[in-house]
């Protein structure tokens, strides 16, 4: 874990399907990523296994404050770890990102992957995932790698992990989230509208909304603009305290 001189560390968390690697393209400061099970080179996980344990699991690796920058998955996971490790989490980024998964779209999606492998999900995922002139570069670094990424994994981790996210429902707890939380919203992302961004940053009691012109995986398309975001994220939550409810 990178620390920084106060002890607090900026930890990022990638989107299903991806792994640690996602952040090469990022310019940030010392930044630590993890993979999640069934995700890269690690191995399949046990049945069942929840978002909430994905969460746990980064607590037993680390030390010190965190500075938690999730996109998608990620920032499902970093909710999770805020509100069971509350001590732990010093400031969140909720990239693209949402409160609350949809159970039936999940299991849907997760018995398609089963039927139709990884690859037969691909061109669906990359549709969702960047926006058409983006896709018109397929050998793009960033789109090659999580074509590759998506194209390995195995089928059943990644039906395993659409199921967890049709388990995840933190909205009714967002209230007890009083860390600064900077969200990320992309204008053109076809699987986290404006509006679930917008009602995400109301719901959190220290929040802001940052719009950008890109797709779900905004930190991979639009990588110098994401970057500066967190940036400018680590800025203001490191200001002076500010009460409940302030907004920038």
């Amino acid at each position: 874990m990178a620390e920084h001189a106060d002890g607090s560390a900026l930890l990022f968390l990638h989107p299903v399907g991806l792994d640690r690697d996602c952040v090469r393209w990022l310019d940030l400061p010392p930044v630590r990523a993890v993979t999640f099970p069934g995700h890269g080179e690690r191995a399949r996980a046990r049945p069942g296994l929840t978002l909430a344990d994905m969460a746990d699991e980064i607590v037993g690796h680390s030390t010190g404050p965190l500075d938690v920058v999730g996109a998608s998955l990620g920032g499902m996971v970093a909710l999770h770890l805020a509100l069971a490790h509350p001590d732990r989490v010093r400031s969140l980024v909720l990239a693209c990102t949402t409160p609350r998964g949809d159970a039936a779209v999940m299991t849907a999606r997760a018995d398609a992957t089963e039927a139709r492998g990884s690859a037969g999900m691909l061109d669906d995922t990359m549709a969702r995932w960047f926006t058409p002139a983006a896709l018109r570069n397929p050998d793009a670094p960033a789109l090659a790698y999580a074509r590759d990424r998506l194209l390995t994994m195995d089928a059943g981790a990644l039906a395993d992990t659409w199921r967890a996210i049709g388990t995840h429902d933190v909205l009714d707890r967002l209230g007890e989230i009083r860390v600064p939380t900077t969200c990320i919203a992309g204008l053109h992302d076809l699987s986290t509208p404006m509006e679930v961004m917008t009602d995400l940053a109301a719901r959190l009691p220290v929040a802001r909304l940052v719009e950008m012109e890109a797709p779900h995986m905004a930190f991979l398309e639009r990588p110098r603009e994401f970057a500066a975001a967190v940036r400018e994220h680590l800025v203001w939550a490191a200001e002076p305290a500010r009460p409940e409810g302030a907004r920038r």
